[in-house]
């Protein structure tokens, strides 16, 4: 990377906000660095390095984080982000509970809150989220100016642009309610919605995997089933938002689809149980007492889970495949288990760094976290943002403007 030469202000301004975007995407993924290891990383001059970090000090961005000792020459001051310069919220909205967390800069939690209830009404679980936040930031002693943004994770297929009926059982009274303006609008945060699988695959690559992963699936199973898709280190949503919907592909048998058998609601179906009661705790305890119904349902859930892996190891070819969802870890990992030998595919390496198809370490987690992940890297990662630019108003949000 070079610095920019534009002559026109508006290209003037664009490389500034991008140099600085790059600095500090490099700082909160691999500091500590010195400003000699950030010009020889990402190629800029060392005088616009030091201009850039200069500027980011001075805000509180980012701060000192000791000196080289033992080096030939002047001592190398090492700069890191500062976690306490801005602040990020999840919410993470499933059928009959609501999960809040907040977290800070560097993405550690430090306040949490989980509500039980109904939640088939919008406008009565808004106003839950709408006490949660306040709530959280109350406990936390932090300022609503503080808060660079919420992410909003919940079903996104409600709308009746579709040909055919895209509303899960339960969510139907939120049917194209534009949720982002209505909760900017009462917490006067920024609001970024997105859904679970994705949302969970977000907080794989931001807050677990320390980037060690860049190329990667995410199964969720939930409701429904769907995929988080990571490639070179960003979520691909499509042109709608829409990509890794792979519970409405057809079943392997042609009856019906995918949804239809790996699901919560297929879950149910067998244990002719109402799905709210499938908590994680009750299936838990089905599987350690070997449920006759729910092994049965693994056993035909595995199958399905063969055939989606090699579905995407040769549409994506990524370093992995993974799993997570709303079920508890013993059945997850089971899954993966029985879903071995898996399907023949490219994929199928003599010699792998990681195994083709196995659980995500934030099993329970993962969509909340991705959701308080959203809004600290649409504001500094120098390219994250463009996927959720229709979220944003105004072409620039705090980071930019500091």
């Amino acid at each position: 990377m070079s610095d920019h030469n534009t002559p026109d202000g508006a290209g003037q301004a664009f490389s500034r906000i991008y140099n600085r975007r790059l600095v500090f995407e490099l700082l909160h993924q691999n500091g500590p660095l010195s400003r000699v290891d950030i010009a020889q990383r990402i190629g800029l001059k060392p005088q616009t390095i030091s201009g850039i970090t200069r500027e980011l000090l001075d805000q509180g961005l980012i701060r000192e984080a000791g000196r080289s000792t033992g080096l030939r020459g002047q001592p190398q001051i090492y700069l890191a982000p500062n976690p306490e310069a801005g602040y990020a919220l999840g919410l993470h909205v499933d059928r009959g509970q609501i999960t809040a967390v907040l977290g800070d800069l560097l993405l550690n939690i430090v306040g949490r809150l989980d509500w039980s209830g109904d939640t088939t009404d919008p406008a009565a679980s808004m106003a839950v989220m709408t006490h949660m936040v306040c709530q959280l930031l109350a406990d936390s002693n932090i300022e609503h100016s503080a808060v660079w943004g919420l992410g909003l994770v919940l079903p996104t297929l409600n709308a009746d642009i579709y040909e055919i009926e895209m509303c899960m059982p339960g969510w139907e009274l939120w049917r194209d309610i534009d949720l982002a303006h209505e909760l900017t609008t009462q917490l006067k945060i920024p609001v970024l919605t997105e859904n679970d699988a994705t949302a969970a695959a977000i907080g794989t690559l931001l807050h677990h995997s320390a980037g060690s992963l860049r190329n990667f699936v995410l199964i969720y199973i939930g409701y429904g089933t769907g995929a988080g898709i990571v490639v070179d280190g960003m979520p691909v949503k499509g042109v709608r938002g829409n990509a890794g919907e792979f519970g409405l592909l057809p079943a392997p048998d042609g009856e019906g689809v995918i949804d239809d058998r790996l699901s919560l609601h297929a879950v149910a179906r067998l244990l002719e149980r109402p799905v709210e009661e499938l908590t994680p705790e009750a299936l838990s305890e089905l599987h350690h007492h070997r449920d006759s119904r729910l092994m049965h349902w693994m056993e035909e859930a595995a199958r399905i889970l063969r055939y989606l892996v090699s579905i995407m190891e040769t549409a994506f070819d990524p370093e992995t495949v993974l799993l997570g969802g709303a079920l508890p870890e013993s059945i997850l990992s089971a899954l993966v288990e029985r879903s071995y030998p898996l399907l023949s595919s490219l994929s199928a390496l003599r010699v792998r760094d990681v195994p083709r198809f196995s659980i995500t370490h934030l099993v329970t987690d993962g969509p909340v976290i991705g959701g308080m992940c959203l809004p600290i890297f649409v504001n500094t990662r120098s390219d994250f943002r463009n996927l959720y630019i229709r979220h944003v108003a105004g072409d620039e949000r705090p980071f930019d403007h500091r």
